[in-house]
């Protein structure tokens, strides 16, 4: 019995060499005082990018609601995923259906499965051993009307989305 916890032991630490933790999460990033909403969305899959394709980070199915012009952290992951050290530009998103809800209604924005990109300001330097939170900031001022409810015409669901390391002030 020792022996198959010694050698399950030494084969977690080898799993976990050479890599850091993230977990992954999403806000407006903005605070503001007003209540505005809220946009829902189904998250399928997270991808970081390793040379000039992805690499699955993780994959699954995650409703997510994220309160409009708010800071506050919303995880996709629930937990810490392994990604390698690096350096990392841009993070894919897979989502599947995006709605806005308001009180006790919800409008439809996008009801289809759809990949975006949120780009880093500059690249985030994930060294080994680092445990991080990474925040996809969905930048609504960018692509979606308060007054209306709807997406911006000539806009797309998360234009200018934003991957940022996540600061708890």
């Amino acid at each position: 019995m020792k022996i198959i916890f010694a050698l399950v032991a030494v084969i977690a630490l080898v799993g976990c060499g050479n890599n850091a933790a993230v977990e992954f999460g999403m806000n407006d990033e903005a605070v503001l005082d007003s209540e505005f909403g809220d946009i829902g969305m189904k998250i399928r899959g997270i991808e970081l990018p390793e040379g000039d394709t992805y690499t699955t980070i993780w994959e699954g199915v995650e409703y997510v609601q994220i309160e409009l012009r708010n800071s506050d952290f919303v995880s996709i992951t629930n937990d810490y995923r392994g990604v390698a050290p690096g350096s990392y530009s841009n993070v894919r998103i897979t989502v599947d259906s995006v709605v806005y809800v308001q009180e006790t209604s919800s409008t439809v924005l996008i009801d289809t499965l759809f990949q975006f990109v949120a780009q880093a300001f500059a690249p985030l330097v994930i060294d080994e051993g680092d445990e991080l939170q990474l925040v996809v900031v969905i930048a609504s001022e960018n692509w979606f009307d308060l007054n209306t409810g709807s997406i911006i015409p000539g806009s797309q669901v998360f234009e200018g989305a934003a991957l940022r390391i996540h600061y708890d002030y």
